[in-house]
């Protein structure tokens, strides 16, 4: 059934089914547009600064090269994350029948970004090209609260550079769910979920945060000063505006699907039937729009607005660089994304040291984990990370050696 273009699919046995034949190759919910190019072809000083700028984060350590050298890593290095802006595609070459047969896997029902988990084996520097795989590595078919049934794919993810060496591997989680129209009843899951509103007090207590913000920098976080237990400086992040959104796409391109304009809005439309529908206007637009069409959010079943999941991956990352300073280095983030993060919201990331040892193949290492919680006292993050820390012992930070690129990429 289409409503103005929009797909309304149930998700089926059969569905479900198509998507499991895709272990190991491209998942068909995740297509590339007219433009199969990643952001950054080759990482650069200037991308950098930009990345790090357009999620709210001036750390000199990413935007000022005259410092970095005179950093450990004698230049600009990338915050975690980046490499969502990165990668040439090599994704795995699927038959083409099955491709082809397979391709309407869970078509028609939204999806929604929920989490992942990502291990840093080498820092992203000017002049790195990397190469990326993405493939299906699970289907878990679920019941939800929110939606009825839903399923969960995850999917591998392997980033390599020019010389065959992994820089980043980890695995992204998505849960697909049917399109239902937001409906008014009072006892639906998210319905006591009122949009933000905030007091001039409040105001004033979101600036003093920020302008207080916590960031290490040069005074290097040693194994032997963290103590299990103790906190990490408080962060906030928001209130969330359609500006913050449009940033992100600009220090980090459309991730995924691509959302061109013009002649190339309508070329990305042929490749990507079923992700453009017809707006107030009559006019076709991007699907994405979800995350700032209020009438469109409605209709896919959320009830306002909503953030895309590396607006939060990113909070994490930056909340993550600024306590563990430039010495230090962040090996694996896991993120969870909890509930919905309306346009409007604010989210206050705390996190503490849950672990300390000296493992026998990272070296020294500190385990944190952290959340991000909204206006309302619910959150809406969660997340743990693993960071390898100088010791006045053992001595300064060893990279980790990285695992050998994944079997699942196309062979050159």
């Amino acid at each position: 059934m289409a409503d103005d273009g929009l797909i309304r699919n149930q998700i089926t046995d059969e569905s479900v089914d198509l998507m499991r034949r895709r272990i190991g190759f491209p998942n068909p919910t995740l297509r590339v547009g007219a433009i199969d190019e990643p952001w950054n072809i080759r990482c650069s000083d200037e991308a950098v600064r930009r990345f790090a700028y357009c999620i709210g984060d001036d750390n000199p350590l990413f935007t000022d090269p005259d410092y970095a050298a005179s950093t450990r890593w004698g230049g600009v290095i990338a915050p975690p994350a980046f490499e969502k802006s990165m990668g040439v595609n090599r994704n795995p070459v699927m038959d083409p029948e099955e491709a082809k047969i397979t391709s309407k896997a869970l078509r028609g029902v939204q999806l929604y970004h929920s989490g992942g988990e990502n291990f840093y084996w080498s820092p992203i520097k000017d002049g790195t090209k990397l190469y990326r795989s993405r493939y299906v590595k699970a289907v878990e078919d679920k019941q939800s609260e929110f939606s009825g049934r839903s399923v969960i794919v995850t999917n591998g993810l392997n980033l390599w550079d020019e010389d065959d060496r992994i820089v980043v591997s980890g695995v992204d989680w998505f849960v697909h769910a049917e399109r239902k129209k937001k409906s008014g009843d009072k006892k639906a899951k998210y319905a006591k979920e009122e949009p933000a509103s905030y007091t001039d007090e409040d105001l004033a207590e979101i600036e003093a945060a920020y302008d207080n913000e916590y960031r290490r920098g040069g005074d290097t976080l040693y194994y032997e000063d963290a103590e299990v237990g103790s906190s990490l400086p408080k962060m906030v992040k928001g209130p969330l505006t359609i500006t913050d959104l449009f940033n992100l796409h600009m220090g980090a391109g459309w991730l995924v699907y691509g959302n061109w304009p013009n002649r190339l809005a309508y070329e990305n439309r042929k490749a990507l039937r079923g992700f453009y529908t017809r707006d107030e206007f009559g006019a076709w637009d991007t699907l994405q729009r979800v995350h700032w069409d209020k009438d469109l959010a409605e209709k896919v079943g959320v009830r306002m607005m909503y953030d895309i999941g590396p607006v939060r991956q990113f909070h994490v990352s930056n909340f993550l660089t600024n306590y563990a300073g430039d010495d230090a280095w962040i090996h694996r983030i896991k993120f969870e994304f909890r509930r919905f993060n309306y346009m409007g919201d604010l989210t206050w990331m705390t996190g503490e040291i849950t672990d300390k040892r000296v493992d026998d193949v990272l070296g020294p290492l500190i385990e944190v984990e952290l959340r991000g919680t909204n206006q309302r006292g619910i959150d809406n993050i969660h997340a743990t990370s693993t960071i390898l820390v100088a010791s006045r012992e053992h001595g300064p930070v060893k990279l980790p050696e990285p695992p050998l690129p994944t079997e699942f990429r196309a062979k050159d």
